[in-house]
């Protein structure tokens, strides 16, 4: 795929990648070239699968969800993996799932309101999955920083 975009794509892209509301004309002047082409080249991104849809930062602990938690899970068969990242997925407090080489298997990111919302996704949402043998958590005290890759 790198081989079909040019640094005008990836200049696009570390533009909107700082915000993703930056109207085409206005990343076109930045670029000195035609909103039409930033148009294009966004197109010819989304359909290779690079660009895979667009997002918000949102700062929870505005809304009073106040932890966030990284999790290391591990399974009681490697082999299972799948299976749990799927019922993962059907918890709502998770936003981030990895299936990882090292210590753990699986590691994950998840936000809730306080530490009595959290020993309850923890207790009736997460150790209830089978396949999961052991989970150990990691309490985020301050995100310090959240980015793309700038591609210049």
């Amino acid at each position: 795929m790198k081989n079909k975009l040019d640094h005008v794509d990836f200049r696009i892209l570390t533009i909107l990648a700082e915000d993703a509301q930056t109207p085409y004309t206005e990343v076109a002047k930045k670029l000195i070239i035609s909103p039409g082409t930033v148009h294009l080249r966004m197109r010819k991104m989304c359909d290779l699968g690079l660009i895979t849809g667009t997002t918000l930062n949102l700062d929870y602990s505005k809304i009073d969800w106040k932890l966030t938690v990284f999790l290391g899970i591990y399974l009681t068969k490697s082999t299972l993996y799948k299976d749990v990242i799927v019922n993962l997925m059907e918890v709502k407090e998770v936003v981030n799932v990895h299936h990882v080489t090292g210590k753990y298997d699986i590691f994950i990111k998840m936000h809730a309101k306080d530490s009595i919302h959290y020993r309850e996704v923890y207790q009736d949402s997460l150790l209830t999955i089978e396949g999961i043998k052991a989970v150990e958590s990691f309490i985020s005290v301050q995100e310090n920083l959240t980015r793309h890759i700038e591609f210049n």
